[in-house]
């Protein structure tokens, strides 16, 4: 039980986190589409692929690699593996960077396709570092189970990151300067910075002496045998969906638009309808980042029990969370996306997406399962298979049916890498819920729930608020209380054993 409880609260304030720094990135996503505009935010969108590529190949691996040795490490070793993966992930990271600056205008003429994003990339290369540090630190934290420092990091990061282009815009706009692409980048340089010192100054009695570098450099060897794997797994995958995010412009040309049109749509896709899609996935993603030192401490102890009731769990509130996200997007994606962003387009991309929400939310716990089971290999190919599939709709479908192939290879993927991850626990769950309690009844009580708030507005005018933002908003709570209290009333809550009694 106490293992739960450390569970819990480690959820709970990455969650909080998480929603509070989401909160603030959706309507900073707001502010900055209406700032650029849909081709500017296209631009901007183009880098990422290349922060991915970066970041995977000199951070992720030995992140996860932390979380995992510190989890089960005595506790005098622990700072030796954060010290270790330090030295490594910058030492990468620096590498990486110093090419970034150089190489920035071939990348963006030649892999990008778009030579506006050169001095983006140079500003970049300058985060890359940043990034390392806070990961790598972040990675202890959480294989420790002490999640307040980096929830407040990941705040922190965001807060700065919103000040500084707010700062800077109101800058340009009252010097009479367009505000460009490169605002929002040094927006995320100043986040990083700012997460990475906040990192460093509340961990800074712990660094290690000259003396025990002989005990660092083993802890480096113990960290690259794990990290490698991972890390060219990582590389493989990033390097593919950078890929795909190049070619869905390309492919946008190929079926009759403009460069700025192709751009445009890629802006509101990416920098629209899927930041509202991926808002719920805070409180998901917060589950999975604990998940995996708890699955590798059991794995460890050898306690199949609690692996099976923590797979069960997770599953069960992936899939609450992802059917009420897809009736709520399914039902108010169109007057959501107009009223935000003003483009009749992100509310019609919300309304496609909206069927991924319960596959979506899933994936993300189901890869940590793994990889606390120690399968990377498994959700190394569920991954490859998934972005194959999307690549193969972006070069086959959408130069004839435009963006609708890409909103179509979205949904195929990710039915495609959630069945797949259901396949790979299967022999890790004993099952004490049936597809009742996992499907029938959350689609049931999403039914109620929204036939049952739309019967009483039309009964009840007083439940119309007047303003449309403060009536969608009502309308949304009013769904979330109802979908909760059917759920309630079915005893769905009930046959949550881990919350009642199960051994932890």
């Amino acid at each position: 039980m106490r293992q739960f409880a450390l569970f819990l609260k480690g959820t709970l304030i990455l969650t909080i986190a998480g929603l509070l720094s989401r909160f603030l990135g959706f309507f900073y996503k707001i502010f900055l589409a209406q700032a650029l505009g849909a081709e500017s935010m296209g631009i901007y969108q183009l880098i990422f692929p290349v922060f991915s590529v970066c970041h995977a190949l000199t951070t992720s691996g030995i992140e996860v690699a932390i979380s995992r040795f510190t989890a089960f490490a005595k506790r005098e070793e622990r700072n030796a593996y954060l010290h270790a993966g330090l030295f490594l992930s910058l030492s990468a990271s620096l590498a990486v960077g110093l090419i970034l600056w150089n190489q920035a205008p071939f990348i963006a003429a030649n892999l990008l396709h778009e030579a506006r994003c050169e001095p983006l990339l140079r500003i970049l290369s300058a985060a890359i570092p940043l990034s390392s540090i806070h990961a790598c630190f972040a990675g202890s934290y959480l294989g420790k189970k002490q999640t307040g420092l980096p929830a407040i990091a990941q705040l922190l990061e965001q807060a700065v990151r919103i000040g500084t282009v707010w700062l800077l815009c109101s800058i340009h706009i009252q010097q009479g300067k367009a505000i460009t692409p490169e605002l929002a980048v040094f927006g995320l340089l100043f986040g990083e910075a700012g997460s990475a010192l906040f990192m460093l100054t509340f961990t800074s009695g712990a660094f290690p002496n000259i003396r025990s570098i002989t005990k660092y450099m083993t802890k480096c060897k113990e960290l690259l045998k794990m990290a490698i794997p991972l890390t060219g797994n990582r590389l493989s995958l990033t390097v593919l969906q950078s890929m795909e995010a190049v070619l869905i412009p390309l492919s946008l040309r190929k079926s009759g638009l403009s460069t700025a049109d192709a751009l445009s749509l890629y802006g509101i896709l990416t920098g629209m309808a899927l930041s509202f899609i991926m808002f719920p996935n805070a409180v998901t993603s917060s589950i999975s980042a604990m998940l995996l030192p708890v699955i590798s401490e059991e794995q460890a102890k050898g306690n199949r029990k609690n692996i099976s009731v923590a797979i069960e769990y997770t599953l069960q509130f992936g899939l609450m969370i992802g059917i009420l996200c897809m009736g709520i997007f399914l039902h108010f994606g169109q007057p959501l996306g107009v009223l935000f962003f003003h483009e009749q387009l992100a509310g019609e991309f919300l309304a496609t997406l909206s069927w991924i929400c319960p596959f979506l939310y899933l994936t993300g716990n189901l890869n940590s399962i793994l990889h606390g089971l120690g399968k990377t290999s498994i959700t190394f190919f569920n991954q490859l298979a998934s972005i194959l599939v999307r690549i193969l709709f972006i070069v086959g479908f959408v130069p004839l049916y435009g963006i609708k192939g890409v909103l179509w290879g979205l949904l195929a993927s990710q039915l495609l890498l959630c069945l797949l991850g259901i396949r790979a626990i299967i022999p890790y769950v004993t099952p004490t819920v049936g597809l009742d309690i996992l499907i029938i009844k959350p689609l049931i009580a999403l039914f109620l729930s929204i036939g049952g708030i739309d019967l009483l507005k039309r009964i009840i005018p007083a439940l119309h608020m007047g303003m449309e933002i403060l009536d969608l908003v009502v309308s949304i709570c009013m769904v979330v209380v109802g979908y909760l209290v059917v759920l309630a009333g079915f005893g769905v809550w009930k046959s949550i054993r881990w919350v009642r009694g199960g051994r932890g």
